[in-house]
């Protein structure tokens, strides 16, 4: 009798390690987490300060990175950083519009920690040192279009988003506006005092994300590598091995000589 309950209980403990392995494997521990603001400006109003509600003499803290960040249990060496598109905000990475896990999760199961940047003048970063007037803009038809699910009101045949209302609607609230003007060195030195405080990390940038992915890879030495999905924007090529600009709808697909 001893011997088969030993036997039966040995067996409920290989089961629920398996088990616990299983689920290690299909979902992810946190180690670790947090958040904070990297790079940016400071500007000073002039005069003396002599009163909390007069400007004169006060600060204001602008145009930073906002960060959120994401440690799994046994992480691999490089970290990912990722960059988001126009008109995005760091949501692009997270859930998707129809509930699937977005590139945050898949690559947290991979062990890898991911870094989901706000990138200046948008989403949690929307403390612009610029003045700007956000108001409605009726364009979400022209997001459809230029996040290829379709032609609006048609899907494109073999679309992997899910077609549907609700579906639809989680992603025009995703579009996020500009909170100033469009500034690619701005968003590149806030992206590249976001690499100061990760240390060597790998990049992954989305649309318009790429041109300020390369360009934050001429402002600091701790990029490893750069993932690029469908890159807009300029294109950097070394002296003597620029290419003719192909002209996109967009307007964008420059080349930059760098030497």
């Amino acid at each position: 009798m001893q011997k088969i309950i030993t036997a039966v209980l040995a067996a409920a403990l290989i089961g629920g390690a398996a088990y616990h392995f299983k689920v290690l494997r299909s979902n992810f521990v946190i180690a670790d987490q947090g958040s904070f603001m990297a790079g940016g400006t400071v500007l000073h109003h002039t005069g003396k300060y002599t009163s909390p509600y007069s400007p004169d003499g006060q600060t204001f803290h602008g145009d930073h990175a906002y960060v959120f960040w994401q440690k799994p249990f046994k992480a691999r060496k490089y970290p990912l950083v990722f960059i988001h598109g126009i008109g995005q905000f760091s949501k692009t990475f997270e859930t998707t519009p129809d509930g699937r896990d977005g590139f945050q999760n898949i690559f947290l199961k991979k062990r890898f920690a991911v870094y989901l940047v706000d990138q200046a003048r948008r989403g949690r970063a929307g403390r612009s040192t610029e003045k700007a007037t956000v108001e409605p803009v009726f364009d979400e038809q022209l997001w459809f279009d230029r996040f290829r699910i379709g032609t609006y009101p048609n899907y494109f045949d073999g679309v992997q988003f899910k077609q549907g209302k609700e579906t639809l609607g989680q992603f025009f609230r995703q579009m996020t506006p500009n909170i100033g003007r469009q500034d690619f060195n701005v968003y590149a030195d806030a992206y590249a005092a976001v690499l100061e405080k990760t240390g060597d990390a790998i990049l992954v940038t989305h649309s318009q994300g790429g041109a300020v992915g390369w360009l934050t890879a001429r402002k600091t030495d701790k990029i490893k590598a750069i993932v690029s999905y469908e890159p807009g924007g300029s294109f950097p090529f070394v002296k003597d091995e620029n290419p003719t600009a192909m002209k996109a709808e967009s307007g964008q697909g420059e080349t930059v000589e760098i030497t």
